[in-house]
């Protein structure tokens, strides 16, 4: 089904700021919180090394040892974002990571126009993610699909 992913103000003017500090490197991190069946929370957002300057690459270490922290405060991890010197939909680099990842969200903040998108693989498909604040019904990102299949995109049929 779609899936909604809770995020407040202060989270993303956060990851459009951390976009912003590292500029022209890609900024990147990880999304932990929890789940329910349509709703993913980020309850924190961990800014990590960027290994590759012009591409994400977190640092094996650091992503670990995250990993446990998390573990330890009963969050999971929900996913990974990074910033994008374009719009903020995957680039092939990014599709490539995300079907290693199936699941797990992908946020993208666009380092031009500070848009932000979510999107992640579903049974082999590309789906975009409804962005939404607590307080809101606004969603953060560009082009909002109006069905679950609008959504997806088959990722074996992409370069």
């Amino acid at each position: 089904g779609i899936v909604t992913l809770l995020l407040t103000e202060k989270q993303i003017s956060t990851l459009i700021e951390e976009a912003r500090r590292k500029h022209p490197v890609e900024a990147c991190g990880l999304l932990f919180g929890h789940i329910t069946e349509r709703e993913m929370f980020i309850k924190r957002i961990v800014p990590t090394g960027n290994l590759l300057e012009s591409k994400i690459q977190n640092q094996p270490e650091e992503f670990v040892r995250h990993l446990f922290k998390a573990k330890g405060e009963g969050l999971r991890l929900i996913g990974f974002y990074h910033s994008h010197p374009a719009d903020p939909a995957p680039s092939s680099i990014d599709l490539e990571y995300m079907k290693l990842w199936p699941q797990s969200v992908w946020l993208a903040v666009s380092s031009i126009d500070y848009s932000v998108a979510a999107y992640l693989v579903d049974d082999g498909k590309l789906v975009k993610i409804r962005i939404k604040t607590p307080n809101e019904n606004v969603n953060h990102h560009c082009g909002e699909t109006s069905s679950e299949e609008d959504g997806k995109r088959n990722l074996n049929a992409l370069p």
